[in-house]
Order: structure tokens, then sequence, then C-alpha cells
């Protein structure tokens, strides 16, 4: 278990109002029971309950007329997971499970920023099945889908396949298809912004959908020898439903969010690992991934689909774990992270946060065999 506490001086408004300081407390406890039969053949029990409490800090809002304020928020969270996994025969691997979690949330609204309903008890069940067929020596199939059931969206399935050939004893190729969702959140259906002038600025949406996306992967991994292996993967993904803000005809205002956006990424990863010495060990790679995000005909999104692209295109990293005389260490840890571009509300151009590169260094000593 764990039990924490945290807060930071807040200045939400201008002179003459109140300060507030932001507040975030919680804790949890998690118990688990594991029953070994076989190398094959295991079940587990979860049982895990977590509270948080928050006090968020507002600025006040002179265009609405909203004075400053603190939002509460109290949340308890109850989730169970049992998982089985056995060998059916000599040539099926099953694994599956069953879950349930539950969530009661107490909000206590600022002036400018509200839930409805202030309080919410919501509850997620879940199953899921998946079976890795052996289909020859250098050969498996693994097939699968997840069930879930949410109070806002009702049942999600999220089924995927692999099939992975392992073409030599140190080389293996595999593909996969999977679909994936995003459910609603509190934040995409219930979040209320009130406008004292308007009556509110933004409204919720209790017809907000899932995003979800389809992703094709392709991949490759070999060890060339005992001191150097590498690994590519190539993906592409299609994504729908997407999160928007849209307004409302006429009166322009309440805003809200809806799924007018789509969008479609591809990319490759690359890792190689080497080992230059036995005291001597470099990892490094490379990650490429473009993305084009666009609104679906005849939806509107006051974005422009700007507001989710805040991802670099280019990404290179390298780390260096080395063990030196007198039992030290040196690590070292660099990464180069290429631009980002991202937008906000009425934006037509993205901004462009410029590229920036790291390094980390870490000296360790053992002084003494537990030291």
């Amino acid at each position: 278990g764990d039990i924490y506490g945290g807060n930071s001086q807040t200045t939400p408004g201008g002179e003459g109002t109140p300060n507030y300081q932001g507040i975030s407390t919680g804790g949890n406890l998690l118990g688990r029971w594991t029953r070994t039969f076989t190398d094959d053949d295991e079940m587990s029990l979860q049982a895990y309950y977590d509270r948080t409490n928050m006090v968020v800090p507002f600025q006040a809002s002179a265009a609405f007329g909203a004075p400053a304020g603190p939002l509460f928020d109290d949340l308890d969270t109850v989730d169970l997971n049992f998982q089985d996994r056995f060998a059916l025969d000599g040539e099926n691997r099953v694994v599956w499970g069953l879950g349930y979690r539950f969530t009661n949330d107490e909000v206590v609204d600022a002036p400018v920023v509200a839930f409805t309903p202030n309080t919410l008890d919501m509850s997620l069940f879940s199953l899921f099945l998946q079976d890795e067929v052996r289909l020859g020596t250098d050969l498996a199939l693994t097939l699968g889908s997840k069930v879930e059931h949410n109070d806002y969206t009702g049942f999600e399935f999220e089924p995927s396949g692999r099939i992975r050939w392992d073409l030599t004893d140190k080389q293996m190729l595999w593909v996969a298809v999977s679909r994936a969702v995003r459910m609603p959140s509190r934040y995409d259906r219930d979040l209320l912004e009130p406008d004292p002038s308007y009556g509110t600025f933004l409204g919720n949406n209790s017809t907000f959908e899932s995003e979800d996306v389809i992703a094709y992967e392709l991949g490759y991994r070999a060890e060339w020898d005992s001191k150097f292996s590498t690994s590519i993967s190539t993906f592409f993904n299609n994504y729908t439903n997407l999160r928007s803000l849209d307004y409302t005809p006429v009166t322009l205002v309440p805003l809200f969010f809806a799924n007018a956006l789509a969008a479609q990424t591809y990319g490759v990863e690359f890792t190689a690992d080497c080992q230059l010495s036995p005291g001597w060990r470099l990892h490094s790679g490379y990650d490429l991934l473009q993305e084009t995000v666009w609104i679906t005909p005849g939806q509107v999104d006051l974005s422009n689909g700007l507001a989710e692209t805040a991802d670099p295109l280019n990404q290179v990293f390298l780390r260096s774990s080395m063990d030196l005389p007198g039992q030290t260490e040196l690590d070292a840890d660099f990464r180069w992270i290429d631009s980002v571009k991202n937008g906000g509300i009425g934006a037509t151009v993205p901004q462009i946060i410029p590229s920036y590169a790291e390094l980390n260094l870490r000296l360790g000593w053992h002084v003494t065999r537990g030291m």
C-alpha cells in the first residue's frame, strides 16, 4: 500500500482575491493471491482499493464575471481482477480473466468549473480470453478479445490477432491486427464551465462516444551473435471518433466535446543492443511517427485538429552502461526529441515547440557488497 500528500501554493486571482492551496492526498491498498500448479498452469486473484482527495484552485474569469475558487474532488476506487493461465494441450496455451471496477466520485464545484452530476457511481465489467495455438514447430497464432461494459457506452469489444514465425532459433517475424478503445471519462461527458452572462460556456455531452483505433503491426527481431541484437517494428493506426470541440448553432455557446475527428498514424521503431565488452553495454534506438488528423465531413472542430498532434516526428536515444574499476559504474542516457506542433481553440496553423537534446549521467560506487 501507499499513502501520500502534497500541496502547491497558488494565487489564482488578482489583487484582493483569496489564495487557495492546491492539495492532493490519498492512499491505496493492494492484495494479490497466486497459485502456481506447473510452469504453464497458474491462477491469481487481485483486490485493490484507492482513495484520492484533491483541491484544485481556478483563476477568476473576468470575461464571464466568475470569481476565483477551488474545486474539491474525492474519488474512491475498488478493483477486483481474476486471471487464469493453463495449457489446454500440447498445442494450446490459454489465458482468460474477469474484472470488476467500481468508482465513487464526489465533486464540489468551483465557480468556473463544474461536473454534473456532482456525485457519480460507475461500474466497469471486463472479460478477456486469449489462445496461443502452435501451428508447427516454428509458427504460432494468437487470437483473443477483451469485452468491457461501462455505464457510458455499454459493451466495447477489443479483439486482436497475432502470428509469430520463428525463421531460425535466433530470428523472429511477427504480424498483428488489433482494435482498442478509449472509453469516455467524466471530463468528456460531464464537464461544465458556467458563465453568468450566457448560462454555460462549455456544456456537457451525454452522447460522447468511445474513441477507437484499428492497429496494424509488423516486426522483426534478430540476435546476430551473443553480443549484438536488433529489432525493427512498423505500424499503421486508423483512428475514428476522436475528441473534438464543437459549438451550438446560432448561439455559439455552449461549446461541447464531440467525436468529429479522425486520424491515421504510421511509423517505425528500431532498437539495437550491443555488448562491447563484458562490462560495457550499449542500447540505441530511433522512432519515427507520422500523424495526420482531419475533421470528418459535415463536422466541426474549433481547434481544426491541431490540438491532437503534440508528438515529435523523430526521436533518437542512446544509453550506455559501463562497469569501471574500483566497484564503480557509469551510466549515460542521451536522447534527442524533434520539434512538436500543437494548437488550441481557433488555431489555423500550429505552434512549434523547438527540438531539444538531453544527456543524463550517473556515477555509482559499491562501497561494500550491501551498500
